[in-house]
């Protein structure tokens, strides 16, 4: 009995492979946009690329750009969130819990709502964006760089 070998390589990852450039009617079918609101919205994230005849959006530039943004399921309307719950907010950043309440609280990005220990904390995301900022470290000259500037005449 023979193996047959696939064709593609793609076969072999049962359709399971990460794209990191999407053309515009795929980013559009799964951000669920029309293909004017991805081109929109991929531009202003600078995720656009554009080739001579062909399109090309950079996954993971229009997630983190789009991260804030909500769609309303009534209307389709996209909008942006200025401030979400405190869980929401450490999913968002990828920082625990009780760490993402103290940095909030250090931020003064934190909104109470309600009274006692039943109310609702809401965390600015603007503020805390300019807050995260202090922690960003500058980048290193590599020992042997992989690009030095030059172009190459041959």
């Amino acid at each position: 009995m023979a193996v047959q070998l696939k064709h593609d390589i793609r076969g072999y990852h049962a359709g399971n492979i990460s794209k990191r450039y999407l053309r515009e009617a795929e980013a559009a079918d799964e951000f669920e946009l029309s293909s004017n609101e991805v081109i929109a919205y991929a531009t202003a994230a600078g995720a656009l690329y554009r080739l001579p005849r062909t399109s090309l959006i950079h996954r993971e530039r229009m997630e983190t750009f789009m991260k804030h943004l909500y769609k309303i399921p009534i209307s389709g309307k996209v909008i942006e969130k200025k401030y979400v719950r405190l869980g929401e907010a450490s999913v968002i950043y990828s920082i625990g819990r009780h760490r993402m309440i103290e940095m909030a609280r250090a931020a003064g990005a934190v909104y109470k709502l309600g009274d006692g220990a039943s109310g609702t904390v809401l965390v600015n995301l603007d503020i805390f964006d300019e807050y995260m900022e202090q922690f960003r470290e500058m980048p290193v000259m590599m020992k042997h760089p992989l690009f030095n500037g030059k172009e190459t005449e041959e």
